[in-house]
């Protein structure tokens, strides 16, 4: 028996159901394809790899209705498809973060007080995934931080900003995640900080980075870039304007699509709408 579990947990094959997902779009059949994937025979690895997929294709299935009752039925399934994700894995980084999204999602349905409260919930996720369980190149979870500190009137816009250029710059080899790009130039063509300004605070967020920190979401609320370059540059970071970097970033991100071997519906509505900026802002 144990042997058996092994075999299928090696064989188990998500290329097919993932492609299903990425480029038709199908959410019904993807959730219907993994559903029968789940076997009790499975490792509970193989289980968690099931569940998050179940819970990425429930938010999806949320998003394309405009009926609250139905995207609260999608979503808290969701969250439970995530939840039992992480009972099987622990150390599911993807378990969280599908876990988090969803609660994001869902509690956009209700009223203010009401989102502020999964607020600790969403938190608790993300520190999991670069805290505690240490993915410190994990971009979605960076990029989650950044948008729920952008739009937390409480946080930090300037850590939201930083958390946005950490989730650019950890994009995976291979991944477009051209709407992470759009969504730090934004971030910087609204600061519009000058060239001079940035130069000026350079030096003292790259002392406050490479302090010690208590975790690496409070080591990373520092980071600027200072003394780097970054892949869509040629120059150190505190050598250009926010909005000079805004350029380089979106044709950087250009280029990506138009090289990129294969590309989903989702990138081409993400370039379309770097194009849009592009033209709205006269870059």
């Amino acid at each position: 028996m144990i042997n058996l579990i092994l075999l299928m947990a090696v064989f188990l094959d998500f290329s097919e159901v993932d492609a299903l997902f990425k480029f038709k779009e199908d959410y019904k059949e993807c959730n219907e394809r993994l559903t029968q994937m789940l076997d009790e025979n499975l490792s509970y690895e193989e289980k968690a790899k099931i569940y998050w997929r179940l819970s990425r294709v429930a938010l999806m299935q949320g998003e394309q209705t405009d009926d609250k009752t139905e995207k609260r039925e999608h979503f808290n399934r969701g969250i439970e498809y995530a939840a039992l994700g992480i009972m099987s894995d622990p150390d599911n980084p993807d378990c969280y973060m599908w876990h988090c999204a969803n609660v994001g999602r869902e509690c956009q349905t209700h009223s203010l007080i009401q989102q502020a409260s999964s607020v600790p919930v969403m938190t608790k996720d993300l520190t999991m995934i670069i805290d505690e369980l240490g993915y410190e190149d994990y971009s979605p979870a960076w990029q989650a931080l950044a948008e729920m500190y952008y739009h937390h009137p409480f946080k930090s816009d300037e850590s939201a900003l930083n958390f946005a250029r950490k989730a650019a710059v950890s994009i995976s080899e291979g991944e477009l995640q051209l709407s992470t790009y759009l969504f730090f130039a934004e971030l910087l063509y609204e600061r519009d900080w000058s060239l001079s300004k940035r130069a000026s605070l350079a030096k003292a967020n790259s002392s406050e980075f490479k302090k010690s920190h208590t975790s690496l979401i409070e080591k990373y609320s520092y980071y600027d870039g200072s003394g780097e370059i970054m892949p869509w540059n040629n120059r150190n970071v505190e050598e250009c304007s926010d909005r000079e970097e805004v350029a380089e970033i979106l044709r950087f991100a250009i280029s990506l699509y138009e090289s990129a071997d294969s590309t989903s519906p989702l990138d081409t509505r993400d370039y379309n709408s770097i194009m849009k900026f592009i033209q709205d802002k006269k870059l």
